[in-house]
């Protein structure tokens, strides 16, 4: 009978282990389900200030699938029941508060913050296929964009600062979420259309760190790729 090694280190050592292989194709479906996420955002917009629950609830599923994808089954369990409590929670509060869906932002945050580290790593593995690191890489760039779309929310929520929209878009009207999610994606990309003006220095701050990451992190990727070599291909694109 086998036994099992005694020294299997504490919880969280267990969680973080990987438990299974990733599963072939893995960057191509993590990206495809990014870009998935994106084109959910116009068809639940309804003009709320507040995140839908549905929306945040796509985010957490999308990034606990990507954990799963990459082989990080026990990982993706545990956050799984943090974050179905968490939404329990938000879903006993009917008005759409901080307090009632802050548990929820605090998960989403989380999750997403660990899946960016994780497929930044696996793009930066020479062992991977190196259309996938790619894949990984792209989607981790868009999942950065997310991100930083719920840093900007949490900080107008927690009134650390204010976002101003420009005087000719729609009238005098309060920030809604799409804003924010423009924002992010517009400074990552460093579009910087203006539409949304920060004030305050948390607000400044975030946007200033998105930028920078808009700018080093696509060089940093594509510096490592290239120097990384084409092995694992057989010939074939995907």
């Amino acid at each position: 009978m086998n036994q099992q090694p005694t020294d299997t280190g504490s919880f969280s050592r267990f969680v973080w282990q990987r438990s299974a292989a990733a599963v072939p194709y893995h960057g191509l479906m993590i990206f495809a389900g990014q870009i998935l996420l994106v084109l959910l955002v116009p068809l639940v917009d309804r003009g709320e200030q507040s995140t839908p629950l549905l929306i945040g609830l796509a985010a957490v599923s999308m990034a606990l699938v990507t954990l799963g994808l990459l082989g990080y089954r026990r990982l993706s369990l545990v956050m799984g029941v943090s974050a179905a409590l968490a939404f329990l929670w938000a879903q006993s509060f009917p008005e759409a508060s901080f307090r009632g869906r802050g548990p929820a932002i605090a998960v989403l945050v989380i999750a997403y913050s660990v899946t960016v580290y994780l497929s930044v790593d696996y793009a930066f593995n020479a062992e991977m296929r190196p259309s996938q690191r790619i894949l990984c890489g792209a989607a981790s760039f868009v999942m950065l964009g997310f991100l930083f779309t719920a840093m900007h929310g949490v900080i107008a929520s927690l009134g650390l600062g204010t976002y101003r929209l420009a005087e000719n878009l729609e009238g005098d009207r309060a920030p809604r979420w799409v804003d924010f999610l423009w924002l992010s994606f517009s400074t990552l990309t460093t579009a910087g259309f203006g539409d949304m003006a920060t004030v305050g220095s948390w607000p400044c701050a975030i946007a200033t760190l998105e930028g920078l990451c808009g700018i080093l992190y696509p060089a940093t990727l594509i510096a490592r790729i290239a120097s990384l070599p084409a092995a694992g291909e057989s010939g074939k694109c995907w």
